[in-house]
């Protein structure tokens, strides 16, 4: 490959000491050589800063910064402010990458005339064989397509992490601190900012599912998604009417799950303001009876019940339910 500009690959790193020195091999073992590895140290209580130091004498390629905890995105932030590549790549500590993964990137980017390429995802569990797809194949996307594949989070998805950026399409964008879905407020006003995207059907990105992440619990944080969401509804509104529909369903939709997930776990939301956030945010959005006709079962049957009048008999609701076709 003839032109070889810089990646600065951002890792954040929290009590991964299990998982860390495989995430950092797959960078350092890459094809592309003109790296930039800047780990940031989120306040380990491990030994992930001993790791990192160990790394860093090993490779001059690695910059470290040790510092309090802040979160993932304080952490990414910090990356993105000392990073001085041509392109930016996101890898969470507990994942890894394909070997080739930059080499293949950056050609497609190039080829492309493209300002992101995202790759395919890999599943991978403990104790299970990896067969990862090695498909040559690849898709060029504009804006609102690859915002539609996060809708589903399919293809280019919402996460950060299965992406290469260029560098200036991020520029002093950052990652809100102290939410926990900080992707979802990230990754489609960056897509929104590209004019092409490749997306390569190469699983060239290895997730990593423990039990012990920050996403394994159920708490009322969590509803930070549906904020991320409903800003990405408001986008499409606002800019993208032809897939208006598809973001409003699915911010509907994740409305729907947010509040079954808070039945189920009733102690967290005692006051119900987390039910009363819920209730308002899907309320303020109008649904035609066509839109309902596209919810899975479970979904047009909650919907339909939370939109109701309080006080109507069961046999109203049903009615209203028959009402809609379902």
């Amino acid at each position: 490959m003839e032109n070889t500009p810089l990646i600065s690959v951002i890792v954040p790193i929290y009590n991964v000491e299990n998982y860390l020195e495989r995430c950092l091999q797959s960078i350092l073992n890459q094809t592309y050589h003109n790296l930039e590895i800047i780990l940031v140290d989120d306040g380990s209580k491990d030994s992930c800063a001993e790791i990192c130091d160990n790394f860093q004498k090993k490779d001059k390629r690695i910059k470290v910064i040790h510092k309090e905890n802040g979160g993932l995105s304080d952490a990414r932030n910090k990356g993105l402010d000392i990073a001085t590549g041509e392109y930016i790549s996101f890898i969470d500590s507990d994942d890894w990458i394909d070997l080739e993964t930059y080499e293949i990137s950056v050609r497609k980017m190039q080829e492309c005339h493209a300002q992101i390429v995202a790759f395919n995802v890999l599943w991978v569990y403990e104790g299970k064989e990896n067969c990862p797809d090695l498909s040559e194949e690849y898709e060029i996307m504009d804006s609102e397509q690859a915002i539609l594949t996060t809708v589903g989070n399919t293809k280019v998805r919402t996460t950060a992490w299965n992406k290469l950026y260029q560098a200036d399409l991020i520029g002093d964008f950052r990652f809100i601190k102290g939410k926990l879905n900080e992707d979802e407020f990230f990754t489609f006003k960056i897509l929104d900012r590209a004019e092409r995207i490749v997306y390569l059907h190469r699983e060239c990105y290895y997730y990593f599912q423990r039990s012990n992440s920050i996403m394994g619990k159920y708490t009322l944080q969590r509803l930070d998604m549906v904020d991320g969401v409903r800003e990405r509804m408001l986008l499409a509104e606002r800019k993208y009417p032809n897939i208006y529909k598809e973001t409003k369903l699915s911010f509907c939709e994740v409305c729907l799950y947010h509040y079954q997930m808070i039945l189920k776990n009733k102690p967290i939301d005692k006051d119900k303001q987390g039910r009363k956030k819920l209730q308002q945010y899907r309320t303020s959005v109008h649904l035609t009876k066509q839109d309902v006709s596209h919810m899975n079962l479970i979904n047009k049957i909650s919907f339909l019940f939370c939109n109701s009048a309080k006080g109507l008999s069961f046999t109203a609701h049903i009615r209203n339910i028959l009402n809609y076709g379902i």
